[in-house]
Order: C-alpha cells, then structure tokens, then sequence
C-alpha cells in the first residue's frame, strides 16, 4: 500500500513538471521593434525578469499562468500563457501622452494641443510632505519663486502687489484645498494663458482641480501625518561670561581711564554660563492633520465629502493653533443637464501672544529669567540694559483669533444643440474673523510696566459674490478642429468691519468691554469697503490636422477702483503652435516622441491699488476736537485723488518648446520670455503742506521689464521591478526698472532702530535694491585714520572703514551706493523617484531639493547681534572681534585680570560703547550672500501587496515617513536664507531680515513626520 501511495505521488509530479515549460517570449512596439528592458513578472509570484536588446526573453511557466508585462510610455498588459513555448506580446503606447487633458481658463485642451507656457504639477507629488502644494511649486516648478510663503511668478512685475491668482473648480479666489482633495494643478505664465482671467492674470495663475466623486463602490479615503518641528538653524549667543568680558572691553575702549564700571559684571568667571533667553522661548513644535473623505456615485450623480482636522504647535513658544474644515462635491447629469458644485468650509483659531524675538537676543546673558520675589515671576532688565522681557510678554499678554470661511460654487451647464453648452456659474467667498487682543495688568522691573490692563476686539465680515455665464462651442470639419467660448461675469465685494477697546478690567477672566472701570478709556471704531468688477472675455481654439495651432484670448475688465474715464481695460492674446513631430517628414526621426514649437503674446493688467484712489478721502479714526470745551468728532484728509489713474499694462512675449523623446521617456521644455510692465501704479511724493501725512498721490508713472528663461527636463524608466523618475528645473530673470515717473526714486525697506530706508529702486537697476554705504574693510594703521580724519574723526584702529565715494571729505547720504539685490540671479530644484515592486509590496523613495542663487540678504539683526556699542548680548560671532593689540585688563573693582588676545585678522569690528564711529549704520558690512541649496522633501513609504490587500479588504495601504528641510548648504550666517518681507509692500522690502524689533522673517523649521493612507 505504501509503494502503492509513493508511485501514485512521483506520477502527480512527473505529470506537473510536463506542464511546465520553458516558454520563449518577444516584446514588440506598435511598428513591430523590439522593446529593451520592459519587465515581465508572473502575477501573483515572485518570478519576474526583463528583455535583453532584442525585447527576448525566457521563463519557466505552466499554461493558465498569466505574465504582466509593462513598460515605461506603454499601457500595461495581462498576458495568459497557452500551450505554445514561443510567444510575441505587442504593447501600445500610452495615450496620456497624446491625450493628455489640461485644465486651462474656463476650459480644457489637451495637453499636446496647448500654445502658451502652462506648467502642470504632478500632483503625487502633494502628498509626500506637510504642506506639500508650496513644497512642489517651490522646488518642481521653473519660473516660480517661492519666498517665506509669498509666491512670484517670472520675476517681479511690479512694485504692488504680485501674488498670483488663485482659481479651484472655476472659482476665482478660490480657497485653497487640502493635499489630498486636489486632482490637478496648472500654472499658467504666460499672458497667452493667463489673459482669459485679464486684470487679474498679471502675476500668474494657478489652477486648481479638486477630485470628485466615480461611479462606482462608495470609496473610503483616510490621510493622516503627524510630526515634530525645530528650528533648523539657531545663532549662537555670548554666554554670561563671555557678555561681561564683552562689556567691560566696550568700556574699556570707550575711555581706558575710567573706573565706573559694573560691579555685577567685575569678575565675569564667576558668572559662568549665564542665561539664554531664545533658549527659553524656542521648542520643539509639533503638529497633526487628519483627512477623511467618502466618495461614490452612479453613472448619473456622483458625491465627494471630505473632512480636516489639523493642530499645529509652533516652534516658539505661546503659539498654536487648530483648524477644521469640510468640503462637499457633487456632480449630476439629466440628459443635457449636468449640475455640479464645491463648498469648502474652514474654521481656524489661533492662540497666540506677542514675543520680541530681537529684546529675547539682546537680553543680557548675566541677568536670571526669572525672579521669585516678582509679582509676576519674571525677572526685569538690569546691568545696564533697558530692554523688555520677552519671556515675560509672552506670558503677559494674549491674542485670539477666529476666521470662519465659506469659499466654493455652483454652475449648471446644459448642451443647447450638439457642440454648443451654456454654462452658468455662481461663486461665494464669505469671511468672518474676529481678533482679541489682552494685555494684562503688570510690572516687570524698570522697563516693563503696563498699568492698567487693556482689551481690545475687533470684528470683520467680507461677503464676494461672482456671477458667471458662458456659452462653449466645439466642432470638427475634417482636419480642421475650432473651439470657441464667449462670456461675461461681474464680481461684488463688501467689506464691514468694527473695534472697540477698554482699560481697566475687573479680572482677566471677565474680558467684557463693558465692565472696564476707566470708561473715557472705551473706544470704537468701524469701516466699510466696497469693491465691483464686471468683465467680458471671449477665446477661440483652431487646429489644422493636430499639426498647427492657434488660439485667440480677449478679456475687457471695468473695476471699481478707477474713475469712469479709466474704467476698463482691454487684455487681448494670441498664441501659436507648430506640432513639428506630426509632420510626415519626422517619420524618419523614430526617437523623437513628441516636439513642438510655439509662441505667444499679450496684455496683461493690474488693479491692485487701495479703493478711491480716484477721489479724496477722509478719516475719522480716533479724530476728535473740542469747540466750547465740548468734544466733537472730526475728520483728517486721508489720500488726496488723481481721477487720471488707470490700470497697469504688462505687455508679455514667450516663445517656447516642448521635446520628448524615446517614447516620451525625456522631456524637455524650454521657454524665453520678456514682460514689460507700463503705468506702473506707484505712489509719488507731494509736500506735506498739502494736508496729507504719509499718504501720497497714485500715478501711472513706472515701467518695470523681467527677462528670463525657464527650463524644466525629465526622464523617467523602468527596469524589472524597479522604476524611478528623475526631474531638473532652472529658472534665469533678469529684472530691470525702466523708468519712473521724472526720473523718481524710491526709497524703502525701513529698519529698527532709526528708520533708516536700505532698499533703492532706481532707473537702470532692479526693484528693491539694497542702499547704503560702502567700506573698505577695517581701520588697520594709524595711516589710514589721518586720511580720513576729515569725515571720520571718532575713529580709531578696529573701527569700520566708510568709503567717501566723492571724495568731498563729508560722510553723507552722496556717498551711498546699491549694495546689492535680493532678486536670485537664477533659482532651481530637482527631484528624484525611486519605486521597487516586489512579492511583499511596493517601497518608495523622494526627495526634492531646491535652491537659489545670486541674490543677496540685508541681515539687520546683526545691527544688535554684532553691535557691540551698549549693554545688551550679542552673537557668539563678536568672539572674533579686532584688537589691534593684545589687552591685559584688570578690572578696578573685583581685582580680576581678563587677557584679551590680539586679534587683527577679522572683518569684525572692534567693540566700543556707543558707537563713536558709527559702525552701525546702514552699509554692506550687513549685506551677505542669500544663495542656497536645501533638501527641501524627504520621504520614504512601503505600500502593502495586492494579496495582503485582498486579505484585508483593503484597496490600498502606504506607510511613509519623512523629513523636510533637512539639509540647507548656506553661506548665510542667519536663522534661515529664505528670507521673506517684512510690510506689506513686500518687493520694496524683501530680503530684509529682521527688519523690525518685533520679530525676525520667520525661520523655515526642520521637521520629522510620518504618515498613513488608506482606502477602502
């Protein structure tokens, strides 16, 4: 029975192993050549291999087996293998690359189709990082800077205002979407694109495609990730000891004869370390966000619900914030009918409170943070400085502040004969914020005192309405293929706003206005706005035989904010395109996959200019006078009028082209393009007798022009189970004032302390210039300071050395030079994906680096953090501070002898209480190279088989865990080279670090996160 048993066994298998062969294959292109390294795995094992050069390969199969054979440019195919050993699979290649649908103004077009410079992001992209949408645009995108959060497009267009417009499911001025709720984006740059959205498409638009709802199974979607956060880059300071070795040489060479110095700084050995106040106010930051979504439908309607929750803890301390938001997509068609809608909804509340991020550098090291004998547990300024508590405001003082959102639309199409649909869209953006504001009732030591305690609140409310209708038409007449739209639209805005203010709180737990017991200290105030645009816009589309292309942009706009004379603008485009790799003759190029010629130009308009320039206007905000000893509310002129003021023109030029080759495996597009903005809306100077307090005049007096290239290139393969996508971007602007008004000037970028303006934009020059005075390095021999005893004659050897450019023997403001630009001479990035599939799942790997280069920083905080001329701490740098010889200083009242070291080799100047040769002021010892290279995205993620998915009833499961900003290659001695603005007329003032005492331009953290997504 047993022998019986065993040879029944070895039959089964001699049986199976006559099933299984050794099959032959051959993979083929459409034109029958052979393909190189396409990969063939056998599903559901680990068995895979590829092709040689001669698209062969062998495997070992039993029929009924089924071999998945895929390659980069080429649709996936599921082959089942038969009865015979030799087998040839012909793949065809992917339509994406042909059929390719973009989301353009108003409309769609296939990508291969476009004439005009759209970018478009790869939207998997979004995902890999917190804050992913400005992550890719920053580092993928050629032509878009992306600086402390403000984005420009193609350089600087104007000295307004130059954000690009948004515009999500058709909305303009759409909100901006979760990272998982976005399907496409587009970024239009050129005017041929952005003229359809005219006065608004000046600085760029970005296009935003939400996803929607599929027929189909409901879907469950769920996002999640979590990190933590710190500063990627801190400057160290002096510590105790090293601050009173500091100060008591400041004194020492402010007058060596002296004995009055500081009895708590005499034996600075015994101070040791000291005290750190940033360390006190810094923390390791932490945040969350969470993204659930349910979506499903028929073939007839279709659902998307989305919903957010986020927490974000910063990484300085007393500031945090949550936010929750929902966001509703629905789509239905009846026949001709198709009615859709997006309505996102947001909540935001942020509690914070005031931090002087400079008082916490200038804090003296010697000095303790805290006081146990204080009222308030904080100890006050002392050893000679006068500087506030950071610390201790934190804790003192708090702001509140809740925005609630309403931003979506609605639209209805209906196809009134074949190829002609009318669409009616309807758009709201309503916003309610409310601030509170609360300092408390306190005394920190001599500087720090605010009696009594004070309340303020503030509310406002802005409702936008947008109003749609357009009429598409579509056909084909043999090889011919036109496409034209025609609408008209019109936009409202209002604004209201009201505050109110009180002192003297019963409690900080009863903050109610009316309870305030100093009841002449109530005040309120209030204020309206208003705003209209209505617009007429029209596009045509030809194509003659996939070969030739053209296209036709018209969009007249009439804003509120101009007189009846200037009303509305005209923005016409026109583009053209030649698909040269259609033409017969490219037959004989096999390796070219796709390769197109186009070019554009248009005009383009700006708006962004406050309201009623056109009239005078007039305040009442806190204006009062008395007449018969009774107070009477009264009004101060606040902007005089130019009823001539009309819209900025920009007149842009583009010409491009877009190559693919070996079977759209690499891409290349390349652009050249010229804006030249004229009427340049700019504020001129008028005499102060005139009436009006730092509120001048708007002119169309300015022409600004940017010339540049923007280069992107990708390559993308696949070998076995391995894949990957490598991309490169290079973006060249050249900016340039043309002209002025009379030759103007302006003067801007206003630093603490002083007001002294540091940015010049000229004729010749470009926008936003650093200005100041030159030197020459350091006074190194007495020679040197007889030459210039004329115009600088408190200094002394270690003491910086101006440069008297006129030679007039005067320091002055005719020997200022520019210093410097903080527009980047060019800005790049590239990006890496890396994916291998095996029998356990899928692991994946990106990163994404991103960097500038040739622009410059003014680094004011090294006004205090290198000064040297007071009381106050300084930047650990100051240990290299000159002495032309070595100093052996006793200190007259501890008896204690500090050695001072020789020390000539330094461009840091020596230290001296108060400054006499004024080595502070404004001068390119504070000018430094802003240029960097940073690995902006890092991220890694294991995605789980399709058996283990099929287990667990699950459609997909990734894990990831990441980094962002995790290497920065810098020369830049700052927190952060990515420096932002710090007022509102960010290209006057950019690159300005630490422009104010109340803070410097935040800092980029770096931060550790992973993640999870999960769909069901």
């Amino acid at each position: 029975m047993k022998w019986l048993l065993v040879a029944s066994m070895l039959m089964a298998m001699g049986q199976l192993s006559a099933q299984e062969k050794v099959v032959h294959g051959k993979i083929l292109n459409d034109q029958g050549k052979p393909i190189i390294g396409a990969s063939i795995k056998v599903k559901d094992k680990t068995l895979s291999t590829s092709t040689n050069e001669k698209g062969e390969f062998v495997l070992k199969l039993n029929p009924g087996e089924v071999i998945v054979v895929s390659n980069v440019g080429y649709n996936r195919v599921e082959y089942v293998i038969g009865n015979s050993s030799e087998i040839s699979i012909p793949l065809v290649a992917a339509e994406i690359a042909v059929d390719e649908v973009v989301v353009v103004g108003y409309g769609k077009q296939k990508k291969v189709d476009l004439t005009s410079s759209i970018a478009v992001v790869d939207t998997k992209d979004l995902v890999k990082v917190p804050g992913g949408t400005i992550a890719t645009l920053q580092s993928a995108v050629p032509g878009v800077q992306v600086t402390n959060g403000a984005i420009r497009i193609r350089g600087v267009g104007s000295i307004n205002g130059t954000d690009p417009l948004y515009v999500v499911d058709g909305m303009i001025g759409g909100a901006m979407p979760d990272e998982n709720n976005i399907a496409s984006i587009q970024v239009l740059k050129d005017a041929a694109s952005s003229a359809i959205y005219g006065a608004r498409g000046a600085n760029g638009v970005i296009l935003v495609t939400t996803k929607r709802g599929k027929a189909g199974d409901v879907k469950l979607d769920y996002n999640a990730f979590a990190g933590i956060k710190n500063i990627s880059h801190n400057v160290p300071l002096l510590n105790g000891q090293q601050l009173a070795e500091l100060i008591n040489e400041e004194m020492y060479n402010k007058d060596p004869s002296r004995k009055d110095y500081l009895a708590a700084l005499s034996k600075p050995s015994a101070i040791g370390q000291g005290y750190n106040m940033m360390d006190e106010l810094l923390q390791t930051g932490n945040y969350q966000r969470h993204n659930l979504s349910v979506s499903g439908g028929s073939q007839n309607a279709n659902f998307r619900l989305s919903g957010i929750y986020a927490t974000d803890k910063s990484i300085i301390i007393q500031d945090k914030n949550k936010y929750y938001g929902a966001q509703f997509i629905s789509d239905f068609t009846k026949g001709k009918l198709k009615i859709g809608e997006t309505l996102s909804l947001g909540y935001t509340r942020r509690n914070w409170s005031d931090k002087n991020i400079i008082d916490a550098q200038k804090w003296s090291s010697t000095l303790p943070l805290y006081d146990a004998n204080s009222s308030t547990g904080f100890a006050g300024a002392g050893n000679g400085t006068d500087v506030q508590s950071a610390l201790a405001n934190a804790y003192l003082n708090k702001n509140v502040n809740d925005n609630f959102s309403v931003n979506g639309n609605a639209w209805a199409t209906y196809e009134i004969i074949k190829g002609l649909t009318y669409k009616f869209n309807m758009g709201i953006d309503l916003s309610r914020i409310r601030n509170e504001g609360y300092i408390g009732n306190y005394s920190v030591g001599q500087y720090q005192n605010h009696n009594p305690d004070e309340l303020n609140i503030s509310s406002s409310q802005n409702n936008r309405w947008l109003f749609e209708n357009t009429l598409t038409y579509e056909n084909n007449f043999g090889k011919h293929a036109i496409s034209a739209l025609a609408g008209i639209t019109s936009e409202e805005s209002r604004y209201n706003a009201v505050n109110a203010g009180a002192r003297g709180l019963p409690s900080p737990d009863v903050l109610i206005l009316n309870s305030a017991s100093l009841a002449s200290s109530r005040l309120v105030g209030s204020g309206v706005g208003q705003s209209a645009m209505y617009s007429m816009l029209g596009r045509v589309n030809y194509n003659y035989d996939n070969r030739y292309l053209l296209t036709f942009n018209m969009r007249r706009d009439g804003s509120a904010n101009f007189s009846n004379q200037y009303r509305y603008g005209n923005f016409p485009s026109v583009s053209a395109g030649w698909r040269i790799s259609q033409e017969s003759f490219m037959k004989a190029f096999p390796a070219i996959s796709e390769l197109k010629l186009r070019g554009s130009y248009g005009l383009l308009g700006n708006s962004d200019i406050a309201q009623y320039q056109y009239q005078r206007t007039v305040s009442f905000d806190h204006v009062w006078y008395y007449l018969n000893n009774v107070m009477v509310t009264g009004a101060l002129p606040q902007t005089p009028s130019n009823p001539n003021v009309k819209w900025e023109s920009q007149y842009s030029t583009d010409l491009g082209l877009d190559l693919e080759l070996f079977n759209h495996k690499l891409a290349l597009t390349v652009d050249y393009y010229n804006k030249k903005t004229e009427d340049m809306l700019i504020n001129v100077p008028i005499s102060f007798t005139a009436g009006y307090v730092n509120n001048f005049p708007v002119l169309n007096a300015g022409s600004i022009r940017n010339r540049g290239w923007d280069i992107l290139a990708s390559y993308k393969d696949q070998s076995g189970d391995f894949s990957y996508q490598i991309g490169a971007n290079i973006s060249f602007v050249k900016n340039r004032v043309l002209s002025l008004g009379n030759n103007n000037e302006i003067l801007w970028g206003s630093i603490a302390p002083g007001g002294e303006n540091v940015t010049r934009t000229a004729v010749g020059r470009s926008v936003g210039e650093f200005w100041g005075y030159t030197t020459n390095g350091l006074y190194t021999s007495q020679a040197q300071l007889d030459a210039d005893k004329a115009f600088a004659p408190n200094a002394a050897l270690g003491d910086v050395r101006f440069n008297d450019r006129n030679g007039d023997k005067v320091l002055n403001d005719q020997d200022k030079d520019f210093l410097g630009s903080p527009i980047p001479d060019f800005s790049y990035g590239f990006n890496a994906d890396l994916s291998y599939h095996s029998a356990i799942g899928t692991f994946d790997l990106s990163m994404m680096w991103q960097g500038s280069k040739g622009n410059d920083i003014y680094n004011n905080s090294r006004y205090w953090g290198e000064g040297m001329y007071h009381y106050y701490n300084n930047f650990a740098s100051t240990l290299d501070r000159y002495r032309a010889e070595e100093l052996i200083f006793k200190n007259p009242l501890s008896g204690e002898t500090t050695v001072y070291p020789k020390n000539t080799d330094t461009d840091i100047p020596r230290a001296v209480l108060g400054d006499p040769n004024q080595n502070l002021r404004a001068s390119n010892r504070f000018v430094e190279d802003g240029s960097y290279l940073r690995l902006k995205v890092l991220n890694i993620g294991y995605s789980f088989s399709s058996p283990t998915l099929e287990r667990w009833k699950i459609d997909r499961l990734r894990f990831y865990l990441g980094a962002k900003n995790l290497l920065t290659f810098t020369k830049y001695s700052g927190y952060d080279p990515e420096v932002g603005s710090g007022d509102t007329r960010s290209n006057l003032s950019r690159g300005i670090d630490g422009q104010t005492p109340w803070g410097l331009s935040f800092p980029n953290s770096r931060e550790y996160f992973m993640g999870i997504q999960i769909t069901f």
